[in-house]
């Protein structure tokens, strides 16, 4: 209904695909009845049964660019009044869409015939007489001959104008939260609001139609995703935690939640996304404070309760020192021991020393304690 052509409508005089398919599955007793008068009452009572439809229902030929079929309510909305009659063509349905949307609505059933695609819709904002505004929702199933060339076009459109409502009012009222929200559908962002762009550092149309777990960290994509399908399920109801690269390659720490909704009445999720970054950092520097802790009061007792028998393992050392014999090899073994209780003496002096955390690599990939680094002076 939205390509250009001549002006014009008719209903067709050939049979109708549903009006064959009835007299197919008819009984003995209608088949026997003339062909025209099957014909005729199917068309008639198909006719009736579309006028009761609350959708407005058509037929458009592309090759002679007129509606070949439409229903009372199609006529109503898209028909204009010329000589006492309402009258239906191309121009009257392209002048009932909203100038800033004609183009859309045009390039949307023309992408679906050039595709190959069967099936296609559009939203689009239609004008009434009085000046009104409403949005309706055209879905249509293209027709094709054998060898696959466009015939026509069926469709139906529904006044969605209260569900188009509804959602402009939902998105008003996250688009102001200071959590960051988003609307995830067919796998990608569809919405975004301010806080979600300011916590990532990414645009909204830089993020629109991009997939949520690009700017998860690759570590924690699958148990986001897991999570998040969870949560549509709703099988979780606490949130999760994870990393996210921002535009700049920072890593910042997100506590999110998932709920499935519809979105342009088709199935959706909804994300409440915080930024935790100032808490998890909190929480390690609180970590660190409580294992530094720890260390100062282990090398403080171990300090002392070294320190006490050292001081007599020195003076038992000087007293064989003085009597031991004085070859070179007794020598070498007093000085020997008198560097290494040095040493020893070094360490605890160190180890009573310790202001800080600090680790360093040990075999099979442990970490220690670095007493060294632990123990140094700022």
């Amino acid at each position: 209904m939205t390509l250009p052509g001549q002006e014009g409508c008719h209903l067709a005089a050939e049979e109708k695909p549903a009006a064959a398919a009835a007299r197919a599955q008819a009984g003995p007793e209608i088949r026997e009845r003339p062909a025209r008068g099957i014909v005729q009452t199917l068309s008639e009572d198909f006719q009736r049964l579309a006028d009761r439809s609350q959708d407005a229902i058509y037929q458009f030929d592309l090759e002679s660019q007129t509606f070949t079929f439409f229903n009372k309510l199609f006529l109503e909305v898209y028909g204009t009044v010329k000589g006492g009659a309402k009258t239906l063509s191309i121009e009257n349905v392209m002048a009932r869409i909203h100038p800033d949307d004609r183009l859309r609505a045009r390039a949307a059933q023309r992408d679906t015939i050039r595709s190959g695609s069967r099936e296609g819709e559009v939203d689009y904002r239609i004008l009434e007489d009085g000046g009104a505004v409403r949005w309706v929702e055209d879905k249509w199933t293209i027709i094709r001959d054998e060898a696959g060339r466009a015939t026509a076009i069926e469709g139906f459109i529904r006044d969605n104008t209260r569900r188009k409502q509804a959602e402009d009012e939902f998105i008003m009222s996250i688009q102001h939260s200071p959590i960051g929200c988003y609307i995830v559908q067919d796998a990608k962002f569809v919405y975004v609001n301010p806080e979600f762009t300011r916590i990532t550092g990414y645009s909204q149309s830089a993020l629109l139609g991009t997939y949520p777990l690009d700017i998860v960290h690759p570590e924690y994509r699958e148990q986001v995703r897991t999570n998040f399908i969870r949560m549509l399920k709703q099988e979780r109801n606490f949130p999760y935690e994870f990393m996210i690269l921002d535009c700049n390659g920072d890593i910042k720490w997100i506590a999110e939640t998932a709920t499935p909704i519809r979105f342009k009445d088709r199935r959706a999720g909804l994300g409440y996304f915080m930024d935790i970054t100032r808490r998890k950092t909190a929480e390690a520097e609180s970590r660190e404070r409580e294992k530094l802790q720890a260390i100062l009061e282990l090398a403080g007792a171990v300090g002392h309760e070294l320190n006490n028998p050292l001081q007599v393992i020195v003076t038992c050392a000087e007293q064989l020192q003085k009597k031991a014999p004085k070859d070179s090899r007794s020598l070498r073994l007093h000085r020997l021991m008198d560097q290494n209780i040095r040493l020893l003496a070094q360490k605890i002096h160190r180890i009573q020393n310790i202001t800080r955390y600090a680790a360093k690599d040990y075999v099979q990939g442990q970490k220690i304690f670095d007493i060294e680094a632990g123990s140094q002076q700022d």
